[in-house]
């Protein structure tokens, strides 16, 4: 039995995601959060509106916040005369509450503040990229719905970041200070703007590290959830790591019941870093159990930079006695990543499809991508793109992967810029 094979019997093989009807299923979800009837896929407005490049302030330094599923950075930032961003005085802890350790509201806002309050007398409004899903509210800042990526602030749910976070700052400084809360696909959208100076037919945010989401512009007229939006085109926050849409194999089903909130974050517990090393160990546990392996093996915990690890022939913390055994791991590791590839590309695909329906096709779309993951898993960025291109041809349209320095804090402050 190949590992292809293998997986197939467990509904976990690249050929088990449809294209073309996960895409339909996509563009349903979109519409229907679009217009409040879909609580899978929120598409969270943010109220940021017809931000682009005229809107920079040369020379207004800011301070940047960096919530994301591991770390937590702070930084300051401005652009000078020509556009360009200068991100500096960068600091990098563990995100709080990221490694299980309960904190509560308190401790959790407190530790925001502990770790800007080097910067506080170096600038005054902030700009907050909070990788979490959030209640944007019209004076943007947002109210916390939930956490992902296992961070265990419970008491923080249904708090306003902002706010909150200006509050805990007052130990540190009594500085009246503007804050502005955006999602960190938002942040990296907005820095792929900022950085370039060519022309695309739409900008796609997308994050693929410890956890996935993806954002995008809209028609204000389309957010009909929303009263009296002026007319223009707002970023949205997809929240597509919520996506119900593709179907659950059996190892996603094992991994998934082991989390805190299993019945949330489907399309993220699939495919995102935080969970495909599980998803893999589960496959080798069950290859193991049905005898496929040969010799005698060895399954100890591992991380997802260690299948990278086993994919370039390095180390790995599972044993295996004879070399077709770690073959057929290696193809389990190169299947389930393939897997996980072709469902980003699929959720991509259907916004920028979405995003392109009237604009200039002739143009490519800037798919700004971001995320250790993205960038470091061996044949993760290979696959996407191969099913990326595939989609997108069929749409008649192209694309570009766009990155650059620091994006996160770059869009970040670009947020900024409506102050």
């Amino acid at each position: 039995m190949t590992a292809q094979q293998f997986l197939h019997k467990y509904g976990q093989a690249a050929d088990n995601v449809d294209i073309k009807s996960s895409i339909q299923t996509f563009w349903e979800r979109m519409r229907q959060g679009l217009t409040g009837k879909c609580q899978a896929m929120p598409m969270i407005p943010t109220y940021l509106t017809d931000v682009n490049r005229t809107l920079i302030k040369p020379d207004v330094k800011r301070i940047l916040i960096d919530a994301g599923g591991t770390n937590f950075r702070t930084a300051t930032g401005y652009f000078d005369g020509q556009g360009r961003p200068h991100i500096e005085n960068i600091l990098k802890s563990k995100m709080p509450a990221s490694d299980g350790t309960y904190y509560s509201k308190e401790r959790f806002y407190s530790a925001m503040a502990d770790n800007v309050s080097a910067l506080l007398d170096k600038a005054d409004d902030i700009g907050f990229c909070f990788s979490y899903q959030v209640n944007m509210g019209k004076d943007v800042d947002g109210e916390v719905v939930m956490f992902s990526k296992e961070i265990n602030a419970p008491e923080v749910i249904g708090t306003r970041v902002g706010y909150e976070t200006l509050l805990a700052c007052q130990k540190y400084s009594g500085k009246k200070r503007n804050i502005v809360i955006l999602n960190d696909t938002v942040a990296t959208l907005l820095g792929g703007m900022a950085t370039s100076n060519k022309k695309y037919s739409a900008y796609i945010g997308y994050i693929y590290g410890t956890g996935t989401n993806a954002c995008y512009v809209e028609d204000t007229a389309n957010i009909t959830k929303v009263d009296d939006l002026p007319a223009g085109k707002m970023l949205v926050n997809t929240e597509c790591g919520n996506f119900d849409g593709f179907t659950t194999g059996y190892f996603d089903k094992t991994c998934i019941a082991k989390t805190a909130v299993p019945n949330r974050q489907l399309f993220e517990k699939m495919t995102s870093g935080k969970y495909l090393a599980d998803i893999i160990a589960e496959a080798l546990s069950a290859a193991k159990r049905d005898g496929i392996f040969k010799g005698d093996v060895e399954l100890n915990p591992f991380e997802l930079k260690d299948v990278s690890s086993l994919l370039n022939d390095g180390e790995f913390p599972c044993k295996f006695d004879n070399g077709a055994d770690m073959a057929f791991a290696k193809d389990v590791a190169v299947e389930l990543i393939e897997r996980a590839a072709k469902m980003g590309a699929v959720v991509v695909s259907s916004i920028a499809i979405k995003a392109c329906q009237n604009s200039d096709k002739s143009l490519p779309v800037a798919v700004v991508a971001e995320g250790t993951t993205f960038n470091k898993l061996t044949g993760y960025r290979t696959a996407f793109e191969k099913y990326l291109t595939d989609i997108l041809g069929g749409y008649g349209l192209t694309y570009e992967i766009v990155q650059g320095d620091e994006l996160n804090l770059v869009g970040t402050l670009m947020a900024t810029m409506i102050f």
